[in-house]
Parts: C-alpha cells; sequence; structure tokens
C-alpha cells in the first residue's frame, strides 16, 4: 500500500501523506522521520471528528481542508474510522491532489489494497489523549512573543512547524504558570522536537531579538 501513497509526493508541493484508523492510529507514512506516529495519530484523530461534524451538515462532503500559515493539511475519508491525508506547502496543486485522491479511493472501494498490519512503515501507536485545554489566560504582550517564536519555528521545521508548537506549548502551560520566568522551559521542550543541535542554534538566534524586546517591555 506504501506504493499508493508514495504516488502522492510526486504532486508539486506535496511533502507526504498518512493513513490513519481511528483504532490503530498510523497505518502507513511517507512523511519525513519529524513527523512522529503519534502526532500523526493525533493529527488524524481530530481529522475524523470534523469529518463525522461535517457529514452531519453536508451529506456529500468528500475532503476536508485545513490551511495554516506554513502548511496545508488535506484529508480524505476511505471508510468509517479510516482516511488518508496528505501534508503540503500552501503552493501545492490542489486539483491534482484531488484528481489523485480519488483514483486512490477508487482503488480503495474496488477492494484493490487494503490496510493489514505487515503493510506499516511505522510500528503502530496508539492514538494519543488529547490534553485538555489549558485554562490560562496568556498576556497580550506573551501572545505576542509567542507568535514570534511559533513564525521562527517554521523557518526551522517547516510546514510541521504549526502543530509542533502548538502541541509543545499546551504541555509548557499544563506544567505550570504562562509565564515569562518558564520560557527557557518552553524553549528546551521545542528544541527536544528540533532534535538537531545546529537548528536548535539557528532556532535560538532567530528568537533572540524577541526575547530581549520582551525583557525590555
Amino acid at each position: 500500500m506504501i506504493h499508493l501513497i508514495d504516488e502522492l509526493k510526486v504532486i508539486p508541493g506535496v511533502i507526504g501523506a498518512c493513513i490513519v484508523t481511528s483504532q490503530e492510529g498510523v497505518k502507513v507514512t511517507n512523511l519525513p522521520a519529524i513527523f512522529k506516529p503519534e502526532r500523526l495519530s493525533l493529527v488524524g484523530k481530530h481529522l475524523l471528528k470534523l469529518y463525522s461534524a461535517g457529514r452531519m451538515s453536508f451529506n456529500d462532503l468528500t475532503d476536508v481542508t485545513l490551511h495554516y500559515d506554513e502548511s496545508v493539511v488535506v484529508a480524505r475519508e476511505l471508510d468509517k474510522g479510516m482516511l488518508m491525508f496528505a501534508i503540503c506547502d500552501p503552493s501545492f496543486n490542489h486539483n491534482l491532489l484531488t484528481m489523485s485522491f480519488n483514483l486512490l479511493y477508487e482503488e480503495f472501494i474496488n477492494g484493490n489494497f487494503s490496510v493489514v498490519a505487515n503493510e506499516t512503515t511505522v510500528a503502530a501507536a496508539p492514538v494519543a489523549k488529547s490534553a485538555l485545554p489549558s485554562e490560562q489566560k496568556i498576556s497580550g504582550i506573551l501572545q505576542d512573543l509567542l507568535d514570534e517564536m511559533k513564525d521562527a519555528l517554521g523557518k526551522i521545521l517547516g510546514p510541521m512547524a504549526g502543530f509542533v508548537f502548538d502541541e509543545v506549548t499546551e504541555e509548557w502551560m499544563d506544567q505550570g504558570s504562562a509565564d515569562f520566568s518558564r520560557i527557557d522551559e518552553l524553549i528546551e521542550q521545542i528544541n527536544q522536537e528540533i532534535s538537531d543541535e545546529d537548528k536548535e542554534d539557528q532556532y535560538r538566534q532567530l528568537i533572540s531579538s524577541a526575547l530581549k524586546s520582551y525583557q525590555k517591555g
């Protein structure tokens, strides 16, 4: 089955694709290693919920498209509790991706491929439990700083940066007060996601002016 979603990567702007199920999480993916199975499973779970909600209003719903600053996620349901989604650059060819999704969907409903354990390219991971949204309020000035840090991470991690930053920030807020005194803890957690010393240093340089500006008030 991996060769089927590999075809999607040929489309200009498509970074990679993934097939997930509500029960088992990631079944197969050809996305770069930074797209961790646990996070992909969580994204898939949210997309499945969006599909369920959308079908209540639109019976002919086919694709779900989410636009972020640095990326676009396009999903297509294959069966109940199962979908494929692609992560793309904002400049991707939407029409070509839709045509490819149509072909893959036809292959699936005609029984020309199935999702079985020995076809997976990653170990099946349990769907991560979604953390409860933090009830903390972030001051406007600190939020501006976080926004700058998020934008800077996009220059390091590319399209996945938004997902990574939001998840890490939520964990950081769950662990203590959303205060500048803990900003080094947040940066350390982000560095763990970057997992590259040179890129960690580059990220620190990118956010240094924003950190200094915040300290000066």
